[in-house]
């Protein structure tokens, strides 16, 4: 008896430790009955199948994934099949990933079969910005033309095939082609332990290069820092500064929304003690977080009272025990629900419009420290969720000047605020699934994100060497500001 608890034990510690081998094979039966499990689910619960349209082109597309599901697949031919089914709800808060199993078994896995170069993606280049590989004649703004002897041009499209976007632009799908291209490469070929790929150098010459896989070891060139900046105050979330070519422009830098509130209040303090007339919000890669702590931030850039509109389906919800669905967030559904049904200064309410429930927070501005001056907002496709929503506010209630690319983030809103995370009962594979709409209530080109004022993009070329061009246009172009 003690024997066996003893193999039953070592089993169980085996699966955890190392993880399942991704090139299992799940069965179509598996497979077919989560697709049909998660479709209910998607089709129930979703904030995008309120619109009749857009249900009828969901379930079509989850009707093709159980075509196509009538084999075996592995892991990954599995997640591509979920990613691009999902891609039909055009939310980019909802997406696949592998299950926790595949994440360990990379996890300890000896040597990694990732693609060791990092890049910056642009629509026709990928540009290397960190060489993770052992070979030192890979420099930093390399151009690299094929892996594999595929062209990374054909490799990039069918990536950004997979990944999720806020209706039908590919400004956030770019983005995230450059944030983790080993990883997604990975999703979209599988697991490669040897790598052949042809670099065109910054003098113009070509070379071949095979990467050998290092379990251990410094990577051979690090990205370089930030050179166009001189900061005065950061934390975790936040950074405020001077340009280091215009020091009377300052810059507020905003990597996430999250920390504690009182930062603004130290922040704006510092930017009227300095008499700062011209400001840059610099929103570029913010892929959101805490939404009243970016309406926090509004409170010192607006001079008007402003709201937070979400909305859901009126119903409860039951995933039958395979999500993430915490305390915190049953709160939240719950407690909204009970809201007050008509305002009261600012206070928040609940409003039913048939079988919809429609939350709107209110907000008031702040008389001390609030900033009054000219404000420019620089934008990307990193420049998502939260992000979005504050530069959807600037533009309709502030006085704002939006430049650089379009948003990441849908301009009419976008699926968040409460996200748990599905695992799917027999292949495990998770899926985030967003409960509510958050309206920006602003009249903006459907499927599209927020467009810029003016479009600035970066130089990429300068940009791995720490050279923000987009700031340094800023600095040297007085027009933009007072």
């Amino acid at each position: 008896m003690k024997v066996l608890i003893f193999i039953i034990f070592w089993l169980g510690f085996i699966r955890i430790g190392f993880g399942q081998h991704p090139d299992n094979y799940f069965s179509p039966e598996d497979i077919q009955e989560d697709l049909k499990w998660l479709r209910k689910k998607v089709l129930a619960y979703h904030p995008a199948c309120l619109d009749p349209a857009r249900y009828d082109s969901v379930n079509n597309s989850f009707q093709i994934a159980l075509y196509e599901a009538e084999k075996q697949l592995q892991e990954l031919q599995f997640l591509r099949l979920l990613r691009q089914t999902l891609i039909s709800l055009r939310c980019g808060h909802t997406t696949a990933i592998p299950s926790k199993d595949f994440y360990t078994y990379y996890k300890n896995a000896k040597p990694k079969p990732m693609y060791p170069l990092q890049v910056y993606a642009s629509d026709e280049d990928l540009v290397v910005r960190y060489n993770e590989s052992d070979d030192s004649k890979i420099a930093i703004g390399d151009k690299i033309l094929t892996i594999n002897q595929e062209s990374t041009r054909d490799i990039s499209t069918s990536i950004l095939n997979f990944l999720p976007g806020d209706g039908y632009h590919q400004s956030f799908k770019k983005f995230h082609l450059s944030l983790n291209f080993p990883t997604y490469y990975l999703f979209s070929r599988g697991p490669n332990y040897a790598f052949e790929s042809t670099i065109l150098d910054t003098a113009g010459r070509f070379s071949t290069h095979n990467f050998s896989l290092r379990s251990v070891g410094k990577p051979v060139s690090k990205q370089h820092g930030q050179k166009s900046i001189k900061f005065i105050k950061s934390d975790n979330f936040r950074a405020l500064g001077i340009l280091a070519t215009n020091p009377k422009i300052g810059i507020l830098k905003i990597y996430g929304f999250g920390g504690k509130n009182s930062w603004y209040e130290s922040a704006f303090q510092e930017i009227e003690k300095r008499k700062f007339e011209n400001l840059i919000l610099d929103l570029r890669g913010n892929s959101g977080g805490n939404l009243f702590n970016a309406n926090q931030l509004l409170t010192y850039l607006l001079a008007d009272t402003f709201s937070l509109r979400f909305e859901r389906k009126d119903q409860k919800i039951r995933f039958e025990g395979n999500s993430d669905m915490n305390i915190m967030m049953r709160f939240t559904l719950n407690a909204f629900q009970w809201l007050y049904e008509k305002p009261n200064r600012l206070r928040p309410t609940c409003e039913k419009r048939g079988n919809i429930l429609m939350n709107r927070f209110r907000f008031s501005p702040v008389e001390k420290y609030r900033f009054k001056g000219k404000l420019i907002v620089l934008m990307d496709g990193g420049t998502f969720s939260a992000a979005s929503l504050v530069a959807a506010q600037l533009r309709k209630k502030g006085n704002a000047v939006l430049i650089g690319d379009e948003s990441g983030g849908g301009a009419n809103g976008c699926n968040a605020m409460v996200i748990p995370t599905l695992t799917m009962p027999n292949t495990k594979m998770r899926v985030f699934l967003p409960l509510y709409y958050i309206n920006h209530e602003v009249d903006a080109i459907p499927g599209r994100g927020i467009l810029p004022d003016f479009y600035l993009l970066p130089d990429l070329g300068k940009k791995v060497k720490g050279i923000d061009t987009e700031l340094e246009y800023l600095s040297k172009n007085s027009q933009w500001f007072k």
